[in-house]
Parts: C-alpha cells; sequence; structure tokens
C-alpha cells in the first residue's frame, strides 16, 4: 500500500507499508503443526513467510546483506546471512519453527 510519495527533481521517493497482521496469524497456526515444519518426507523445513517489504528493510539497516542471499556462491555464509535475519527482530514475528528461535 503507498503511504506517501515525494517528487523530488527526476526521481519519486515512496513510502510503502503491508500489513503483517495476517501474515502473523497464518505463522502462528503453522508453529503449532508437530512436524516442527518438516515435510511429510521430511526433505524440506518451513521456517517462515516473509514479504518482500520486511526482507528489503533489513537490507537497508544492514547492507549487502541481500547481496550475500542471492549472490554469494559460499553455501555456509548465505546460511549466516538468513540465520541473522531469522535471529533479528525483522525475522522472528513470523517464525514458524521454534528450535531456530533461540
Amino acid at each position: 500500500m503507498l503511504i506517501r510519495a515525494n517528487f523530488e527533481s527526476d526521481r519519486i521517493k515512496a513510502l510503502h507499508a503491508e500489513p503483517m497482521s495476517e501474515l502473523i496469524d497464518y505463522s502462528k497456526e503453522l508453529a503449532k503443526d508437530q512436524s516442527n515444519g518438516f515435510t511429510k518426507d521430511r526433505t524440506m523445513r518451513f521456517v517462515g513467510r516473509y514479504n518482500n517489504t520486511t526482507l528489503l528493510e533489513y537490507d537497508r539497516c544492514h547492507p549487502g546483506w541481500m547481496k550475500r542471499i542471492t549472490n554469494s556462491k559460499d553455501v555456509i555464509d548465505r546460511n549466516k546471512a538468513w540465520r541473522e535475519f531469522l535471529n533479528s527482530d525483522y525475522g522472528r514475528p513470523t517464525m514458524t519453527v521454534e528450535a531456530l528461535k533461540k
């Protein structure tokens, strides 16, 4: 949802907001599942659901984070970057897996 748009010469600065209450409620329901986020065949784990504005805002506050998770060929660094996000105040509200919340 567009909150405000400021026009400065040839640029537009826009402030967007997305309602998070539905996303948080959905994640709380998923967290009640006894499988701890794993699929039935246990090949994948659902950690949470995040909207793009949350990820972009985290990248704004932690410059280079998005590049670490998208362009990095180092799997260990990519996992470390995701874990940093998941343990932050940005990632915690929509986590579904209790083991990663520590």
